[in-house]
């Protein structure tokens, strides 16, 4: 990676994580409206876009609308501001509007030549990116963490984020072994062992700084979940890379310098943002 790559990097790193967790520590809830939002709707563009320039035809602008209306929707009910609809009842609407709206757009539309792969990679792309986003949303609006719910999200991207700092730091200095050559030719098994190692020091140390924010998350399963975090986040960005292999692009999109586009960003977190959340709840009720 040259220089000036690796600087542009870090300045977009300072930048949003000053952003995102000034946000988060503010409480602010119309923040959370308007980022992840935000961030699912560039993300679900994005990975459209990679597959049509594949030609692979996809319903773009609606599977975009309905991922970003579902996370805005999401978001209020979790918040409370929107108390006649349960969460659980919201999610089987919203999944049947969808399937039943992009099986009648396809009956107006008959120009694809391929019309049952449209309508399953317009709803794989609002579920890999909408669906597993929306759990960003489950943990800041926790019920058994209350106000704390948002030092959750921050555990969850700190600890994510710092797998791919490991990973980066030990796999340059010390990576021999490739670990998948073939959808990622830059990671090696010291780089993931890396990963793991700084994924659990810096929940440790999350933990210990912040004990009463992070009081659902027990110190002496600290290392475990580290581990599982990091490990699920090494998945998730090789998930991407294989959704980026089949479309013949190095990034999903170029919006943000030296990361790439919001896919790129959150693609780890679509992957262990749920796994936090079901630890917590096997946690939380036993």
């Amino acid at each position: 990676m040259a220089a000036s790559e690796i600087r542009a990097r870090a300045a977009s790193a300072v930048i949003l994580s000053v952003l995102v967790f000034g946000a988060l520590v503010s409480g602010w809830d119309l923040a959370y409206a308007t980022i992840i939002p935000m961030l699912g709707g560039l993300a679900l563009w994005e990975f459209y876009a990679a597959l049509e320039n594949r030609g692979i035809h996809t319903f773009r602008r609606l599977g975009t609308t309905c991922g970003v209306f579902f996370l805005l929707a999401s978001w209020a009910i979790l918040s409370g501001r929107v108390t006649r609809i349960g969460q659980p009842l919201f999610e089987w609407i919203s999944m049947l509007v969808l399937l039943l709206g992009l099986l009648t757009r396809q009956v107006f539309d008959r120009s694809q030549a391929t019309p049952v792969i449209t309508i399953a990679i317009t709803i794989l792309g609002t579920l890999y990116v909408a669906w597993l986003l929306n759990f960003v949303t489950h943990l800041i609006y926790f019920p058994p963490a209350g106000d704390n719910g948002r030092f959750l999200a921050i555990f969850l991207i700190v600890v994510t984020k710092m797998t791919d700092v490991g990973a980066y730091v030990v796999g340059r200095l010390f990576g021999r072994h490739k670990m998948m050559p073939i959808l990622s030719p830059k990671k090696t098994w010291e780089g993931l062992f890396g990963g793991v190692a700084f994924a659990a020091i810096a929940g440790y140390l999350l933990v210990t700084l912040l004990p009463e924010q992070l009081s659902l998350i027990r110190p002496r399963w600290i290392l475990l979940l580290g581990v599982l975090i990091a490990a699920t986040s090494v998945v998730g960005d090789l998930a991407e890379s294989v959704v980026k292999r089949d479309a013949r692009v190095k990034d999903s999109g170029r919006l943000i310098p030296g990361i790439g586009g919001a896919l790129d960003l959150i693609d780890s977190i679509l992957f262990t943002a749920p796994i936090l959340f079901l630890w917590l709840q096997f946690v939380h009720l036993t």
